[in-house]
């Protein structure tokens, strides 16, 4: 069962083949159904909600074999435990990575939050900066700096969600 779906219909795909995987948490196959949606805040229309992911619960109901447990798939866009998606993310550690300060880095992607959560975020950057450099280069300072290095290997247009779709897991820094 993957982590991430690429967009909204690789992740409606995975709501009709939910027969066909092993629970994460008991093992079983045949128990998940589709049972809803994750939805959070939408990043450019305020007050609305953005679709984030969709959950599949493995029944346990009547004589069901299940767990009883929900999983989470996640489009790749989304941050998890954040709600700024990969590619306002990107452009703002990028324009940080660049040189500019946290307050024109952010004016730059002109997000709809705070400057308290781009300081907030930029934390959770420089806390997983070991991880990614781990992850990307086994130790030795990327030739060209980190930005080009992280868009050479998972591309330009949003890095961070190819990451997700690749790799099938949260971008460091991210995971709680």
């Amino acid at each position: 069962m993957l982590r991430y779906a690429s967009d909204e219909a690789e992740l409606a795909r995975m709501g009709v083949q939910a027969k066909q995987w092993s629970c994460l948490h008991c093992g079983r196959i045949g128990t998940l159904n589709a049972h809803g949606f994750l939805r959070g805040v939408a990043e450019n229309l305020p007050g609305k909600d953005a679709l984030r992911g969709r959950r599949f619960f493995c029944s346990n109901r009547g004589h069901r074999p299940g767990c009883g447990r929900t999983t989470s798939v996640l489009l790749a866009q989304v941050l998890r435990c954040a709600s700024v998606r990969t590619g306002s993310f990107w452009r703002f550690c990028e324009g940080r990575l660049s040189g500019l300060s946290i307050l024109a880095a952010w004016e730059k992607v002109r997000c709809v939050f705070s400057l308290e959560s781009a300081y907030r975020w930029w934390r959770r950057w420089r806390k997983a900066e070991p991880a990614v450099r781990t992850q990307l280069f086994r130790g030795r300072e990327p030739p060209g700096g980190m930005a080009e290095a992280i868009a050479c290997v998972y591309g330009v247009v949003d890095p961070l969600a190819a990451f997700q779709a690749r790799e099938q897991r949260v971008w460091p820094g991210f995971a709680s």
